[in-house]
């Protein structure tokens, strides 16, 4: 986590705990996968038309009952 300056939230008393995904099933490339794989893998055409496409299911976005 060096590229987080945990400065301010040691000020405001706020814990900064990394995210750690578990190592088994499908989240065992968890901790190789960012936020940007899609970009590179895929494109921002295809990342953009797919985040329209959930944006436009409302179903999708509702919470679970």
């Amino acid at each position: 986590m060096t590229y987080l300056d945990q400065t301010p939230f040691t000020a405001r008393n706020i814990a900064v705990t990394p995210f750690r995904p578990p190592m088994i099933n499908i989240w065992s490339s968890g901790r190789r996968v960012s936020a940007l794989w899609a970009l590179a893998a895929l494109g921002p055409d295809v990342v953009a038309a797919r985040l329209q496409a959930l944006a436009a299911d409302h179903a999708v976005l509702q919470p679970a009952a």
